[in-house]
């Protein structure tokens, strides 16, 4: 993985992570998003938040380049996924880590072959390989869960390994749509503090989703708030609050998360 992203080209290495350009994505002849322009630069962590059927997921979708917009670009550290072909394209979609919404653990593999399949595709050796898996089992508190199936596991420790195997190859960006649903204070914020971790030590740019955490989530952290495809607020988590009771759409959409 490590070796596909270096083929990217030098001038998008310093480009930000994620540009959306006036996009608009319509399904069924109705405009889901509706002409949304965001930047997130390197290193950065954002939560995007909205109520169901904001856009949320169809952004996320359109970020890792399973969707093509109706109109505008998405460019990833400065280059549109959708114009890429062959290997250029296999190494921009390696330096991203996803984790999504609907559970992609497999039951018939244990927790360690779950880890390893997205290293399995590359060219590194089986000890290369154990070393990354040791490394995010430890990042995650899995230690000792190796070889439970993920059945087995409760439902806080199936999204610490989802979230694993997304950070296994060490991508620039991770998106995540819903990893922390269900979960309780302590296991977001136990989840969120890897996340920064990572965002701190060696610059991981992380986009997320998700409703229901904003009592995790720190002063200074950016918060974009996306109301019927439009985005509605885009700022640090302490000026969202301090305009709640200034804006009416804003107190509506936000109201009992504080």
């Amino acid at each position: 993985m490590q070796q596909a992203a270096s083929q990217v080209e030098p001038e998008a290495a310093a480009a930000p992570a994620l540009e959306l350009d006036n996009v608009f994505q319509h399904v069924a002849g109705h405009a889901v998003l509706n002409g949304v322009s965001l930047t997130v630069r390197p290193g950065e962590g954002l939560l995007l938040i909205g109520q169901n059927g904001a856009g949320k997921s169809l952004l996320v979708r359109l970020v890792l380049g399973l969707d093509l917009p109706s109109a505008g670009r998405v460019r990833l550290f400065g280059q549109a996924l959708a114009e890429l072909r062959g290997r250029r394209a296999q190494a921009l979609r390696a330096r991203v880590g996803a984790v999504l919404q609907r559970g992609s653990l497999l039951d018939g593999l244990s927790v360690l072959e779950n880890l390893l399949l997205p290293l399995r595709p590359t060219r590194m050796s089986r000890a290369d390989m154990a070393r990354a898996a040791r490394l995010v089992i430890t990042q995650l508190q899995l230690d000792g869960m190796e070889n439970h199936r993920p059945r087995a596991l409760s439902v806080g420790q199936r999204r610490r390994v989802e979230l694993a195997r997304a950070l296994i190859h060490r991508p620039d960006l991770l998106i995540w749509d819903g990893l922390t649903d269900g979960l309780d204070l302590p296991a977001v914020r136990e989840i969120l503090g890897v996340l920064r971790s990572q965002i701190e030590q060696r610059g991981l740019t992380v986009i997320g989703t998700d409703n229901t955490i904003l009592k995790a989530v720190r002063d200074e952290e950016r918060v974009v708030v996306l109301d019927r495809g439009r985005i509605l607020f885009d700022g640090t988590r302490g000026a969202l609050e301090a305009a709640v009771p200034e804006r009416l759409e804003l107190r509506y959409l936000l109201e009992g998360r504080w």
